[in-house]
């Protein structure tokens, strides 16, 4: 029975010494604050940690490690190549066992335990601190309608143990007015520029969250219109207008007006061998689901050679020897004409240039237009100069009818005033002689060197029965009136111009007073008129 005692002792001893502060002041145990820490990825973790152990031992080895098997030793966290550059005690070897776990990734999610070892026992503490590895999300519409407002929120797998303050990024710029402990993002009234990629921190941490990208709805902005080519267009070239414009979403209805009206659709609008009836204003319009804008007008500058050349006269084309007509050459071409040249047909030099020429010669003439795209030529005007014989011949027949005509009406008008009374007058007869000459009157003849035309106009009023013995005194005083008009040409005469004359003498008669007193008496109411 005794025997049985002194074995059972050993075995009692070591079981007491495994139930803590049985024979110490101080239980065995550690405890951690907080059991679970939520950290942001790439951040640093401080893991808080106190241990008891009873009095009278002593602390040969400290550490932690994340690995627990059954009947093996945990191993040493500082001893693992993953942790050893990352891991920081900063506890000591009597009750403090904290540390810092640095730069935290997804692969460091674990329950962490720590672990003394005494001269005289070992203890583990559990459970552990459970550290959970979080990141950053930005959680946002994917678009917003330009004038609307918007809320981003910047969001995490668990709820961080400290409670932060949150720094917005947009573009990788930081919005430092937007810096709170408010985990969301309000935007009010949105305008294009708020569109783009945005992030969001915590204020001490590196780390940045996945951008999130915002995109803002609008209509059509900025629309204009580009021309593929040098910017200088001729006739004949082909042109391409394209249509821009700054939307969201993109415009995909484009349509082209030329002057007002629509000519065409699509985004490029081709010209193929442009005309100058091309030169005209172009507008564009865009149109996307949010609404429509028309682009500024671009005119087409379209380059082209000389076209319907003529050639105006200042006057009617016929001048006198001496004298000259003027001529004007007009063209329709872009950029206008400057170089013009003079020909009379038949001719192969230029006669003159510049756009008014002096013609001084009969002849038919036209116009050559030149501009750097290439020329034309009109069509040929005639021009007729005649000498100034002709002229004054012209001259003289104008003259000639005209006083006739004059004459005339003075007679009618003698007529009038000077008719007989109708008891006496038996018979009125009126004689219209006129004559011209165009051939020479004879070589005696002082006139004969002269083409002369003689207008005569005789109104008689003498009584048919002239052998009457008894003439009344009435009768005696019947009047025969004379008209006579004369025009001289002289052909070779070189007497001055003055010579050659136009008289128009109206003489008034009365003969039969004359013969009865046996003279020629010319009665002093005979008119004179002489036009030189």
């Amino acid at each position: 029975m005794l025997m049985s005692v002194r074995m059972a002792s050993p075995l009692l001893l070591i079981f007491l010494l495994m139930i803590p502060d049985v024979f110490s002041e101080k239980a065995w145990g550690v405890s951690y604050s907080p059991s679970h820490i939520c950290a942001l990825k790439n951040s640093s973790v401080i893991m808080s940690c106190s241990y008891t152990y009873p009095t009278g031992y002593k602390i040969t080895k400290v550490f932690w490690s994340k690995l627990l098997i059954h009947g093996e030793e945990p191993p040493d966290l500082s001893e693992d190549p993953e942790y050893r550059q990352r891991l920081q005690y900063l506890g000591d070897t009597q009750q403090n066992c904290t540390i810092r776990l640095s730069h935290v990734t997804q692969k460091d999610q674990h329950m962490y335990c720590f672990r003394f070892i005494t001269n005289g026992g070992k203890w583990t503490g559990k459970p552990g601190v459970t550290l959970t590895v979080t990141d950053l999300q930005v959680e946002a519409p994917e678009r917003v309608t330009e004038g609307h407002n918007v809320s981003l929120t910047c969001k995490s797998s668990c709820t961080l143990t400290d409670r932060p303050t949150f720094i917005w990024y947009r573009n990788s710029q930081p919005l430092t007015e937007r810096r709170d402990r408010n985990n969301q993002l309000l935007l009010q009234s949105v305008r294009r520029e708020d569109a783009g990629r945005y992030s969001c921190a915590l204020h001490g941490h590196s780390y940045i969250s996945p951008a999130a990208h915002l995109s803002v709805t609008y209509p059509p902005k900025n629309v204009s219109i580009s021309i593929n080519g040098s910017g200088v267009i001729v006739e004949g070239d082909s042109v391409t207008l394209i249509c821009s414009s700054d939307s969201n979403p993109p415009a995909l209805n484009f349509s082209w007006f030329k002057g007002g009206t629509s000519v065409g659709s699509g985004k490029i609008y081709s010209i193929s061998k442009i005309s100058s009836d091309h030169s005209e204003e172009y507008k564009c319009r865009s149109i996307n689901e949010h609404g429509e804008k028309y682009s500024e007008a671009v005119t087409l500058n379209v380059m082209y050679p000389p076209k319907n050349v003529s050639v105006s006269i200042n006057g009617c084309g016929v001048i006198v020897e001496g004298d000259s007509v003027t001529l004007s050459c007009s063209s329709d071409s872009n950029p206008p004409a400057l170089n013009f040249s003079w020909f009379k047909e038949n001719q192969s030099s230029a006669v003159g240039s510049g756009q008014s020429f002096s013609a001084l010669q009969s002849g038919r003439f036209y116009c050559e237009a030149h501009n750097q795209h290439g020329s034309q030529r009109s069509d040929a005007v005639t021009v007729t100069v005649h000498g100034r014989k002709y002229l004054y011949a012209v001259a003289g027949v104008t003259g000639g009818l005209g006083g006739f005509i004059f004459i005339f009406i003075i007679v009618l008008l003698m007529k009038k005033k000077h008719r007989p009374d109708p008891i006496t007058q038996k018979q009125d007869d009126v004689y219209v002689n006129v004559s011209a000459h165009d051939e020479p009157l004879s070589e005696s003849d002082p006139a004969s060197q002269n083409d002369a035309l003689y207008s005569l106009i005789t109104l008689s009023n003498i009584s048919h029965n002239q052998t009457e013995e008894k003439v009344s005194d009435s009768e005696d005083t019947e009047e025969i009136q004379y008209v006579t008009v004369l025009y001289h040409r002289n052909k070779e005469s070189n007497q001055p111009e003055e010579n050659e004359s136009q008289y128009d003498n109206i003489r008034k008669y009365q003969p039969d007073a004359a013969m009865r007193s046996g003279q020629q008496v010319e009665d002093q109411s005979v008119i004179y008129s002489t036009v030189k």
